[in-house]
């Protein structure tokens, strides 16, 4: 080749760079990303320093799910021009995919420091927000990208869903039909007002709204998923459980319908052993951070000889259910350590087979493996037929009981009954709170209850709601000792001297179920998946009793007939 030669072919190839770049966007736009990425790649080789080859090769890897790719390329568009604000975005973008949502934040950050209106980097950024719950950091930045381009539909969606996660419900259906009133066509916006209005418990609406998005979007993972839920809300069992099972398929990287679908399966009860398997897929959830003890799991293999710190996972009742494992993996021959929160530390010492107990948050011992006490059914392989229900398996101090003996009223040949009309309100926990919302209520509406002649009520209630005792139902007279109650030893030593415990799902529910004494529990429209359905009777506490909502948000149906059952 001679020298004229190569000049005339360095001069053609920005040219044939730039024509195969223009057709890399082309066939992006046209839905063919795999050709894209070869076109945007042919430009890339043509010439090195073009920086929009990479940012469509960027582009292209992010269409065909090769996240990790696509953040590479973007950076190396940003190596050569750092003030491109859409590879910034994209950047973000990709992070959130891989899982990186505070990494995302800063991406989001530079987009907008080069150009502060640049609406996608506001309402990505909502995105990111909400998967780290930071709901009203998500709000505003949706607002902002609104404020930014107030004819876009996705700022809209993206703020409902932030303020149905506040439960600003009106305020999130408000959004949900601004973005419609744009795109009437639009999924995201008919799934974020389906899963609005099955927050608001208004279930049949809410499938309505996940069909239109289907109708829409036939494979959209989030509408079959939040389908699912809608449907596992009513107790039509069989079909969530289809519907989540096609969720799964279709997004096999998001563990959401993998852990919804574990739920519906343990609802159903006859298939717990897979649900128990994929519930231990949990750990890939933002919201559930696993521990790093530095020691493997317990997955169920021999354990003779060696040290096991069992430790508690989530709330209160979850605990209180769980431990009852603790002797059984005492029994396969381990020295059992277990670390609960510390208000259950002197209740649960008295296990058999616990050789410590560490309060949340102390030292823990030396131990060879470990083990979250939500994982010990899937470890011992339980079934529906095999739910360990030796009571009872937790019981209280005699001294302490002697104690509170002396401080109950005397029944005067009557009943005593404990009540609890609510649980921890968690405001601080969005996703927690409206569950909450769900379970509890208040003591008024106990009044059934108050024209009971021969019982003497007793309150267990504690925290915030503990108020409403000083205002019973006109009639109802009801002794409160809990001011005076430190921890969960007390609550169980008063339980003992009780002859029936009345409670919504809370941990004192299981206190009193685990000890053996008679519990009624008042169970809210879309029960926990530990209640199963259409039961009356519990497999996990042979001394409960069930009374189910039988429409969302509506108690006096279950009381009247609870209060009919104690007469």
């Amino acid at each position: 080749m001679n020298v004229e030669t190569a000049d005339r072919i360095d001069e053609e190839r920005p040219a044939a760079a730039r024509a195969a770049y223009h057709r890399g966007v082309a066939l992006l736009e046209a839905g063919r990303p795999a050709e894209a990425l070869a076109a945007f790649q042919l430009a890339r080789g043509r010439a090195r320093e073009m920086p929009e080859a990479f940012y469509g090769i960027g582009n292209a890897c992010f269409a065909l799910g090769r996240f990790a790719e696509a953040l590479a390329a973007y950076q190396e568009m940003l190596a050569r021009r750092p003030d491109f604000a859409d590879a910034w975005s994209n950047s973000g973008n990709a992070l959130q995919e891989l899982g990186r949502y505070e990494e995302s934040l800063g991406c989001y950050r530079a987009a907008l420091t080069h150009d502060p209106r640049h609406f996608q980097a506001h309402s990505n950024m909502s995105g990111a927000l909400y998967r780290l719950q930071r709901f009203a950091a998500a709000a505003a930045a949706a607002r902002a990208a609104i404020a930014c381009a107030p004819t876009w539909p996705v700022g809209y969606s993206n703020l409902a869903a932030a303020l149905r996660a506040l439960a600003r419900y009106p305020e999130a259906l408000d959004s949900c039909f601004a973005a419609l009133k744009l795109k009437p066509d639009y999924p995201e916006a008919l799934v974020n007002l389906g899963t609005t209005l099955h927050d608001m418990m208004q279930y049949q609406s809410a499938l309505t709204a996940y069909d239109l998005a289907l109708q829409c979007a036939p494979a959209h993972p989030l509408a079959l998923m939040n389908l699912g839920v809608s449907l596992l809300a009513l107790s039509r069992l069989e079909e969530a459980i289809a519907t989540l099972r096609r969720a799964a398929a279709l997004a096999p990287r998001d563990p959401e319908p993998i852990f919804n679908l574990a739920m519906a399966l343990l609802k159903s009860g006859h298939q717990m052993a897979e649900g128990l398997a994929l519930y231990e897929r949990r750990w890939e959830r933002p919201e559930t951070a696993r521990r790093d003890f530095g020691r493997p799991q317990w997955q169920g293999e021999a354990i003779a000889w060696r040290t096991i710190l069992l430790h508690a996972e989530q709330g209160y009742g979850d605990t209180l259910q769980f431990i009852r494992y603790a002797p059984m993996v005492a029994a396969l021959g381990a020295r059992v350590a277990v670390e609960v929160p510390a208000a259950l530390t002197r209740l649960v010492s008295g296990l058999p087979g616990v050789a410590a107990v560490i309060a949340a948050g102390e030292t823990l011992p030396a131990f060879d493996l470990h083990c979250p006490l939500l994982s010990l059914p899937f470890a011992f392989g339980t079934t529906l037929e095999t739910i360990p229900a030796e009571i009872p398996y937790l019981t209280p101090d005699p001294a302490l009981v002697a104690h509170w003996g002396g401080r109950l009223p005397p029944a005067e040949g009557g009943l005593r009954v404990g009540l609890v009309w609510a649980g921890d309100a968690r405001p601080d926990q969005p996703l927690a709170h409206q569950t909450d919302r769900r379970r509890s209520l208040r003591l008024a509406e106990f009044s059934p209850l108050a024209s009971l002649s021969g019982v003497r009520f007793i309150s267990l209630q504690k925290g915030p709601p503990a108020a409403q005792v000083t205002a019973p139902p006109a009639g109802m007279t009801i002794f409160d000792p809990m001011p005076d109650v430190t921890d969960f030893a007390d609550t169980a030593a008063i339980i003992a001297h009780l002859d029936l415990v009345i409670a919504v799902d809370t941990a004192v529910a299981h206190l009193a179920g685990a000890m053996g004494k008679p519990i009624w529990l008042l169970s809210r429209f879309d029960g926990c998946w530990r209640w199963l359905t259409a039961r009356t009777d519990s497999p996990w506490y042979p001394s409960l009793r069930l009374y189910r909502q039988e429409t969302p948000g509506n108690w006096h149906p279950a009381i009247a007939q609870l209060a009919a059952d104690l007469t």
